[in-house]
């Protein structure tokens, strides 16, 4: 049986933003915030963070999402 990966990242200092890609980076598969109160669980490895708002959005607007819908687990 194939052993399962789990990214997890909990309470960081301040908000992060993350986008979580396919294993290609081809494809986006999840997106949103992580509050300091918070941890994030996801079975995708290829995940990037921001601490800038702004920039999260226009990657996510580039790749044709609404930044504005709430987080996304596709």
């Amino acid at each position: 049986m194939k052993e399962l990966k789990n990214t997890i990242v909990c309470y960081p200092t301040n908000e992060i933003w993350f986008i979580c890609w396919d294993n290609t980076r081809a494809e986006i598969k999840a997106y949103g915030s992580i509050l300091s109160t918070q941890c994030l669980e996801t079975p995708w490895v290829e995940i990037d963070y921001y601490d800038n708002k702004e920039q999260w959005a226009e990657i996510l607007i580039e790749n044709g999402f609404n930044p504005n819908e709430q987080v996304k687990q596709l």
